[in-house]
C-alpha cells in the first residue's frame, strides 16, 4: 500500500512539473535583457577599454607603488571585457534553439569564466590591499609586478579549469536552448556545492574580513588622504555583494527545485524569474567595476600630488637651509 502511494505521489509530481509552465516569464525576460544587455553592453565596452587603456598607462611610468593594484585592474577589466563581448550571443542563444552546441558551450564557457574570473580578481585585490595597510614592510616584495601577474596567470588557470563541467551542462539533453535545460546532472551536490563554497562563499568571506578590517585601521589613523582608499574598499565591496550574491542565492533555490526540495507550480516560476533576474543584473557588475577604477585612479593621483608637494617642501627647506 505505501508503495502504491509512493508511486502515485511520484506520478503527480511528475504531471505536476509538465503542466507548469515557463512561457510567460521567458518571454518577460526577453524585454528586460533588451532593456539591461544593450546598454551594458555598450557602456561596459566603452568603460572597460578606457579603465585598460588607464591602468596601463600607469604600468608603463613604472611605478612600483602602482604596479600591482594596476596589473590586478587590467585583469579584472579583462575579465569584464569578456563578459561584455558574451552579452550579444547569450541574449541570442537564450531565445532561440542552438545551430551548433559547440557554440553554445563556448559562449556558456566565456560567460562563467568572465564571472568567476572577476569574482576571484576582486577577491585578490582586497587581499592584497589589506595585506598592504596592515603589514606594508612585510608585504613589499610580495607585490613585485611579476608575483602580481603570476597571481593572475592562476586565477586564469583556475577557471579555466573550474569550466569542465560546463561541458556537461545540457548532457543527453536533444532540445535545449543556452543557458536553460540544464541536466539534472549540473544540479547534483557534487558540482554544486564546490561552485558555491569555493566560487562565492568562500571569496566573499576572505573581501568582507579584508575590507571590513581595512576600512576600520584606516579609519583609527584619522587621515584624511585615506579616505580615497577607503571609498575604494567600501566600493568595492558594496559592487561585489550587489552583483553576485542575488545570482548565487538564485542558484541556490534552483538547485533546491531541481532536487526536488520545491516542487508547487507558482514557486517554481517565481524562482525561474527571480534566476534569470539576477543573473541579468549581475551582468551590469561589468559596469559597476568602474566605481572602482574611478576611486583607485583618484587615489593614485592624490597620492602622486601629496609626493610632489612633500618634494617642494624638502626644496624649499634646503633652499632656505642652503641661503641661512
Amino acid at each position: 500500500m505505501d508503495s502504491k502511494w509512493h508511486k502515485r505521489g511520484n506520478m503527480s509530481q511528475h504531471n505536476a512539473s509538465k503542466n507548469c509552465s515557463f512561457g510567460d516569464v521567458d518571454d518577460l525576460m526577453k524585454n528586460v535583457q533588451m532593456a539591461v544587455h544593450i546598454p551594458t553592453f555598450l557602456l561596459g565596452l566603452l568603460l572597460n577599454l578606457l579603465a585598460i587603456r588607464g591602468f596601463s598607462s600607469f604600468l608603463k611610468k613604472k611605478w612600483p607603488g602602482y604596479a600591482a593594484t594596476s596589473i590586478y585592474m587590467i585583469n579584472l577589466a579583462v575579465f569584464d571585457l569578456l563578459l561584455v563581448l558574451s552579452l550579444p550571443f547569450k541574449m541570442v542563444l537564450s531565445q532561440v534553439r542552438t545551430p551548433s552546441p559547440a557554440f553554445c558551450t563556448l559562449v556558456e564557457c566565456l560567460y562563467f569564466i568572465s564571472m568567476y574570473g572577476s569574482v576571484f580578481t576582486i577577491c585578490c585585490i582586497s587581499l592584497d590591499r589589506f595585506l598592504a595597510i596592515q603589514c606594508p614592510m612585510l608585504v613589499s616584495h610580495l607585490r613585485s609586478p611579476t608575483k602580481t601577474f603570476g597571481t593572475c596567470c592562476v586565477i586564469w588557470v583556475l577557471v579555466w579549469t573550474g569550466s569542465v563541467p560546463i561541458y556537461s551542462f545540457h548532457g543527453k539533453v536533444e532540445k535545449y536552448r543556452c543557458f536553460h535545460n540544464m541536466s539534472d546532472g549540473t544540479w547534483s551536490a557534487r558540482v554544486f556545492f564546490p561552485l558555491e563554497v569555493f566560487g562565492f562563499l568562500l571569496p566573499m568571506a576572505i573581501m568582507g574580513f579584508c575590507s571590513c578590517r581595512s576600512i576600520r585601521i584606516l579609519l583609527g589613523l584619522r587621515d584624511c588622504n585615506h579616505r580615497a582608499c577607503i571609498w575604494t574598499i567600501a566600493t568595492s565591496l558594496a559592487v561585489f555583494v550587489v552583483s553576485f550574491l542575488p545570482v548565487h542565492l538564485a542558484f541556490f533555490l534552483q538547485f533546491l527545485v531541481r532536487n526536488g526540495f520545491i516542487v508547487e507550480c507558482r514557486a517554481r516560476r517565481g524562482i525561474s524569474l527571480f534566476l534569470q533576474l539576477s543573473m541579468c543584473f549581475s551582468n551590469v557588475n561589468c559596469c559597476l567595476d568602474v566605481f572602482c577604477y574611478y576611486f583607485v585612479i583618484k587615489e593614485f593621483r592624490a597620492d602622486i600630488v601629496a609626493r610632489r608637494l612633500s618634494r617642494v617642501q624638502l626644496v624649499r627647506q634646503d633652499t632656505m637651509i642652503t641661503r641661512g
